[in-house]
C-alpha cells in the first residue's frame, strides 16, 4: 500500500514541478521509444492528429457491441436454457452460461477501458497543440491491447485441443502473464505517451481529466503488476489490495476523467468547484471503492481499517457527481441538447444511488456475513451496465464527434439510445 501510494505521489509532485533539466532529455528518449519501438511495426500506423484517440474509442465501440451482445445471449439464455441448442448442428455446445457470463464481463471493462481512455486522450490532445505526443503509438497500443486480450479468451479453446500435465495451471499461468504483464506493458507506453503530451500544453494549469487520466493509469499498472507478481509470491493480501485497485480506482478515476471534461464543455462552463474536485481526486485513490469488493479475510484490525477507509470511501464519490450535476446545472439547455453531455450528466445522478447501495451490500460481503445473498453482485452488475454504459454513450456521442471533427447523424437517435439506457439500466436493478 505505501509503496503504491508512495508511486501516485511521487508522480503527483513531479507533473506539478517538473523534472528540471532532464525534461529534454528524456522527452527524446521517450519520443524516440514511442516513433521506433518495435521497429516495422510502427510504420504501419498512421500519425495523423487525432488517429491515435479515434482508433481506442473506434475498438472501444467494437467491445461495448460484443458485451451488449453477450449480455442479451446471458438474459436469453437464463429465460430459455434450450434456447441456442439449434446450434450443435454445427459444433456449438452451450455451457451453463458461466462462460459466456465471465466474456462478457470482460469485454464490458475492456469497452470501458478503450472509450473512457479515448475520452480522456481528445481532452489531452486539445490542450497540447492538438495532437498526442505520438498518434501512431496510441493506435499500435490500441491494436495490441485488443490482440492480447483476444488471446486470452482463445486460450481455452486452444487447450480444449492438447493435453498436457498441470494444464490448469499452465492455463491460469498464460492467462494472467497475456492479460496482466502484457496490459501493463502496453499502458507503460501510453502513459508515457501521454507525460510527453502534458508537457507540450500550452497552459500551465494541469486540468481535472488530465489528472484523473495520469493517476488511473499510474494505478492500473501498479496493479496489475502488484496481482501478477502477488500471484507469483503467494501473497493473498497483496492480491486482494490490487484487485481493488484495478477494478475499483481506475474504472471510477476513468468514469471521472471523462466526466469532467464532457460536462464542463457542453455547458461551456468551469467546474462548479475546485475544492469538490481536489476531494474526489484525493480521497478516490487512498479509500476502498464501494463496488467488486470480495472478503476480507485478514484480521479484525484490518477488517476495521478496511471498514473505515470503505466508509470514507463514499466521499469522492459523492463529491465528484455533485460537481458534476451542479457544473452541468449552470447551463441545462445546452446539457439536454446535447445527448452526450446528458447521458454524462444523468450517470452522474446515479453514482451516488449505486455508490450508496454498493456500500451497505459490500460492506456485508467484505466482513464475510454474506446475509444479503447475491445483493451486492446485482449493485455492482446495475452499476457497471447502467452508469458505465451511459458513461460509454456519452464518449461516443460527444468526445468521438471531437476527434472526428464531424457531428452526429441523428441526435434524437442517441437521445432515444440514453433514454433505453437508462430506464433498462434502473429497472433491471431494481427488478433483480
Amino acid at each position: 500500500a505505501a509503496l503504491l501510494v508512495g508511486t501516485l505521489a511521487l508522480v503527483s509532485n513531479y507533473m506539478v514541478r517538473g523534472i528540471g533539466g532532464m525534461a529534454t532529455s528524456l522527452r527524446q528518449i521517450g519520443m524516440f521509444l514511442l516513433n521506433k519501438a518495435p521497429a516495422g511495426l510502427i510504420d504501419l500506423f498512421n500519425d495523423k492528429p487525432g488517429s491515435g484517440t479515434k482508433t481506442w474509442m473506434r475498438f472501444g465501440m467494437g467491445w461495448f457491441f460484443m458485451a451488449c451482445f453477450g449480455m442479451f445471449l446471458g438474459i436469453w439464455h437464463r429465460y430459455d436454457p434450450t434456447a441456442l441448442n439449434s446450434l450443435s448442428s454445427v459444433g456449438w455446445s452451450y455451457d451453463d452460461g458461466s462462460m459466456l457470463t465471465d466474456y462478457t464481463a470482460i469485454f464490458f471493462s475492456t469497452a470501458m477501458n478503450y472509450l473512457l481512455i479515448g475520452a480522456a486522450l481528445i481532452a489531452i490532445s486539445r490542450s497540447s497543440k492538438g495532437r498526442l505526443a505520438s498518434e501512431a503509438s496510441a493506435s499500435m497500443v490500441a491494436v495490441l491491447l485488443t490482440a492480447s486480450t483476444i488471446g486470452v479468451l482463445l486460450l481455452p479453446a486452444i487447450f480444449s485441443f492438447i493435453t498436457l500435465e498441470n494444464e490448469a495451471n499452465l492455463l491460469e499461468t498464460l492467462q494472467n502473464i497475456s492479460l496482466l504483464l502484457v496490459s501493463s506493458m502496453l499502458h507503460i507506453a501510453l502513459f508515457i505517451n501521454v507525460l510527453i503530451t502534458i508537457g507540450e500544453r500550452e497552459h500551465d494549469d494541469l486540468s481535472p481529466t488530465t489528472w484523473f487520466l495520469v493517476l488511473a493509469l499510474v494505478a492500473k499498472i501498479m496493479g496489475m503488476l502488484l496481482i501478477f507478481f502477488g500471484e507469483l509470491a503467494g501473497s493473498t493480501q497483496t492480491v486482494w489490495m490490487a484487485e481493488r485497485v484495478v477494478s475499483g480506482w481506475v474504472p471510477l478515476a476513468l468514469i471521472f476523467a471523462a466526466a469532467y471534461h464532457i460536462i464542463p464543455f457542453t455547458a461551456g462552463k468551469p467546474v462548479w468547484s475546485e475544492s469538490m474536485q481536489k476531494t474526489s481526486m484525493l480521497f478516490l485513490f487512498i479509500t476502498v471503492p464501494p463496488f467488486f469488493l470480495s472478503s476480507a479475510d485478514g484480521g479484525e484490525l484490518l477488517q476495521n481499517v478496511g471498514a473505515i477507509l470503505m466508509t470514507i470511501g463514499l466521499l469522492p464519490l459523492l463529491a465528484g457527481s455533485f460537481n458534476m450535476v451542479a457544473t452541468a446545472a449552470s447551463n441545462p439547455e445546452r446539457i439536454v441538447k446535447s445527448p452526450g453531455a446528458f447521458a454524462a450528466t444523468v450517470a452522474m445522478m446515479l453514482l451516488p444511488i449505486y455508490a450508496v447501495g454498493g456500500f451497505f451490500t459490500g460492506m456485508d460481503t467484505f466482513v464475510g456475513m454474506d446475509k444479503l445473498g447475491s445483493m451486492a453482485h446485482t449493485v455492482d452488475t446495475g452499476f457497471t451496465s447502467t452508469v458505465g454504459s451511459l458513461m460509454m454513450l456519452a464518449v461516443i456521442f460527444t468526445s468521438y464527434p471531437l476527434a472526428a471533427r464531424k457531428k452526429l447523424a441523428k441526435a434524437s437517435n442517441a437521445q432515444l439510445a440514453v433514454w433505453l439506457t437508462l430506464i433498462g439500466g434502473v429497472a433491471s436493478t431494481i427488478s433483480a
